[in-house]
């Protein structure tokens, strides 16, 4: 009896790391939800919460946007473009297993950052649930550990004012394509500016979008 307690605690102890807690967006995380004015997963098409635990930002995300075989990401942007940005990411192949990385757009292409991928990202986690995708993981926010090439790749997000992009797109035999441009399927921007710093109010931050149309303006 004590063993089948235990294993029923630690079941629910794994799934609740796996959902997007919004119930304190605003004061002990910050929440970014899609569309404006959504309130929860009932209405929402994508939610995205933040929060610190020491040195690492625990990172949720759930879409009802992204099918197998598609891709999302979060990039940080500190001019408000799409460019030299860092992303976090999940990769949701049809088969085999998903992936939770950190890469680097240029205004271009986009290159995944393999060794700050291992190194930076813990516990990261790709599922399905009720016609969601969702992902996540503990995002270490300390570079000195990379190599020069990548350190000079990525922002210090714990330092400065980001934007923040949110981009959805294909795979095709587990290679990524290029997002969307127009209508539903371009990426969605943040109106202000977030701060990711550990004791930084504005990290609680509930922050609001620009809509598809409004960035594609």
């Amino acid at each position: 009896m004590i063993l089948v307690i235990a294993s029923l605690l630690f079941i629910s102890h794994v799934n609740s790391l796996h959902v997007t807690h919004i119930s304190d967006c605003g004061t002990a995380r910050g929440c970014w939800k899609l569309p404006n004015g959504c309130k929860d997963a009932s209405d929402c098409q994508t939610m995205m919460t933040w929060k610190h635990k020491r040195r690492h930002l625990i990172i949720e995300i759930e879409s009802k946007l992204v099918k197998p075989d598609m891709w999302l990401g979060i990039g940080f942007s500190k001019d408000g473009l799409m460019g030299n940005d860092t992303v976090f990411e999940c990769q949701f192949p049809a088969t085999g297993s998903g992936s939770v990385l950190l890469s680097h757009n240029t205004a271009k292409r986009n290159i995944v950052l393999k060794t700050a991928s291992q190194l930076l990202i813990r516990d990261g986690f790709t599922e399905f649930t009720d016609g969601k995708a969702m992902c996540g993981g503990e995002w270490i926010l300390d570079n000195i550990h990379l190599d020069a090439q990548e350190r000079t790749l990525m922002h210090v997000i714990s330092s400065g004012r980001y934007n923040l992009f949110f981009a959805y797109g294909k795979m095709e035999n587990g290679e990524k394509r290029m997002h969307g441009m127009v209508g539903k399927e371009a990426p969605w921007k943040s109106q202000e500016q977030v701060r990711f710093c550990q004791r930084c109010s504005s990290s609680f931050a509930n922050v609001d979008s620009v809509a598809a149309d409004e960035f594609k303006q």
